[in-house]
């Protein structure tokens, strides 16, 4: 009797363990390839201290952030694709500090793309690198 208790609790923790870690991840919005150059010339707002700017890239568009200052700008990137339904591509937008999906109410922090409301998931980032005064987000 005690080894079939002990089956049945490992065969439990391991359904939890697998649901944890398998389909229910923050993977959700779908990849595609890009390198997006960031310059003061076209995305102006993102160069400012708290700054960001819409680009090109991602699935469905990326939001830039400055997270330094103007004189040493240090910039990250989300995809504009909401992690709430992503299978239906919903756009999200800035509002003051906050990102918004104007169709599920969901919300994120413009700060780290981390949920605020209705939202589990955070939102895609992509990588920012600088090659000279030119900074380019890519997911390659």
């Amino acid at each position: 009797m005690y080894r079939k208790t002990v089956y049945f609790l490992f065969f439990f923790l391991a359904i939890f363990i697998a649901q944890g870690c398998g389909s229910g991840s923050c993977n959700v919005v779908p990849n595609r390839s890009f390198n997006t150059p960031i310059s003061q010339g076209e995305h102006v707002g993102v160069f400012a201290t708290g700054g960001w700017a819409y680009a090109k890239g991602g699935f469905a568009g990326l939001i830039v952030y400055n997270m330094g200052t103007q004189q040493a700008p240090r910039l990250i990137a989300y995809d504009r694709c909401s992690t709430v339904n992503p299978e239906k591509g919903n756009r999200v937008e800035v509002e003051g500090q906050l990102i918004i999906d104007r169709v599920s109410g969901a919300k994120w922090m413009l700060i780290d793309g981390s949920p605020a409301a209705v939202a589990e998931c955070p939102l895609k980032p992509y990588n920012v690198s600088q090659q000279g005064n030119i900074f380019y987000v890519n997911n390659n």
